[in-house]
C-alpha cells in the first residue's frame, strides 16, 4: 500500500513536470523528448508501443494516468492501493480508509476527454495532493507498531527507487540531446529533475545556488536532511525494518542485513564516484533497491 502510494505521487510528479517544462519557450526540450521521458520512467515504452502506433500527448498521458489496460496507470495504481487497504481494514483506521476509499471514486470521475481537454495539470495536481493527504492520514491516526512500520518501509523503498529512476530518466533525456542544447542550458535539465522530485526549493534553499549536476546528485542521494535523498530514505527503511523484525539479531542472509549494508555503502560515497560511475550507477542502484523489495517480500509477506 505504501509502496503504491509513492509510487502514484513521483509518477504523477514526473508527468506534471515533463509536460510544463515542454511548454513553447525558447531552450524547451520538444515534445517527442518529453512523451519519451514519461514513458521511460515510468517502464512502459514497450508496453505502450504495443498498445499504439502513435506517440501523441494525447495518448501518452492517457495510457500513464488512466488506461485501464495498462497495470503501470495510475488508474490501475490507485485501484490497487484500495485493494490493499481492504486487506487490512481491520488494521487500520477509519480515517485512513476513507481517505483512501474517497480517492478512488475521485480518480474514476476522470475521463479521456477531459484530460485531453485540460491537459494533465489538473489530475495530477490533485493525485499528487491526495497522495500527500493519505500519508498525513497514516502519520497521525496508526499506531506506530509494525503495521505502521511496514506502511512506511514500503513508502521510503519505493522513493528511493522512483528518486534512482527520475535520475536515470534525466540522464537518458541529456544523452539525446548532448550537441543541441547549448552548455548554458544544462541547468535546465537539474532543474527539471528536482521539480519532477519535488525537491526544487528546497535544493535552491540548502545551496543558494542554480542547480547543477552535481548539486542534484548531493541532494538526490547523499543528503541526511533530505527527504527525498536515496541515503536518507535508507536510513529510515533501517529503522522501520528494526521494529517489524521485533529487533531480531540480523544475519547475513536477511533484508535487514542488506538494507543495512546499502546504506552503509551509500553513505561513504562521494558525488565524484557517482560522477565517474555515471548511468551505471543508477543502473546497479535500481537492481540492489529491487532485490531490497523482493527480499522484504519473501521474508515477511510471503506465507
Amino acid at each position: 500500500m505504501g509502496r503504491y502510494v509513492e509510487r502514484i505521487e513521483h509518477l504523477s510528479r514526473y508527468i506534471n513536470a515533463q509536460y510544463l517544462s515542454s511548454s513553447d519557450t525558447p531552450g524547451s526540450p520538444d515534445k517527442s523528448l518529453m512523451l519519451e521521458s514519461m514513458l521511460y520512467m515510468a517502464y512502459a515504452t514497450a508496453s505502450f508501443n504495443a498498445y499504439s502506433d502513435t506517440r501523441s500527448a494525447d495518448r501518452v498521458i492517457f495510457f500513464l494516468t488512466l488506461e485501464p489496460n495498462n497495470p503501470a496507470s495510475i488508474l490501475n495504481y490507485v485501484g490497487a492501493v484500495r485493494e490493499n487497504a481492504r486487506g487490512v481494514r481491520d488494521h487500520i483506521t477509519t480515517e485512513l480508509w476513507e481517505s483512501v476509499n474517497r480517492y478512488y471514486h475521485d480518480v474514476n470521475t476522470y475521463t479521456k476527454e477531459r484530460i485531453s481537454r485540460k491537459g494533465p495539470y489538473e489530475f495530477c495536481k490533485s493525485t499528487m495532493d491526495t497522495t500527500m493527504l493519505i500519508k498525513g492520514v497514516a502519520d497521525s491516526t496508526l499506531l506506530r507498531n509494525e503495521v505502521w512500520s511496514m506502511f512506511r518501509a514500503g513508502t521510503h523503498l519505493e522513493r528511493a527507487l522512483q528518486i534512482t529512476q527520475i535520475l536515470r530518466s534525466k540522464l537518458n533525456d541529456a544523452s539525446k540531446t548532448q550537441g543541441t542544447i547549448a552548455e548554458s542550458m544544462n541547468g535546465q535539465h537539474w532543474t527539471a529533475l528536482l521539480r519532477s522530485a519535488g525537491s526544487l526549493d528546497m535544493s535552491r534553499h540548502y545551496y543558494g545556488t542554480t542547480p547543477n549536476q552535481e548539486k542534484a546528485y548531493d541532494f538526490l542521494v547523499l543528503n541526511r536532511k533530505s527527504p527525498k535523498s536515496v541515503l536518507y530514505n535508507l536510513e529510515r527503511i533501517r529503522f522501520d525494518l528494526e521494529i517489524i523484525s521485533g529487533n531480531r539479531p540480523i544475519v547475513p542472509e536477511s533484508v535487514e542485513f542488506s538494507a543495512g549494508k546499502l546504506a552503509s555503502k551509500i553513505s561513504f560515497l562521494t558525488v565524484k564516484e557517482i560522477l565517474n560511475e555515471g548511468s551505471s550507477f543508477f543502473d546497479h542502484l535500481i537492481d540492489e533497491l529491487v532485490a531490497i523489495g523482493a527480499q522484504l517480500e519473501q521474508q515477511y509477506l510471503t506465507f
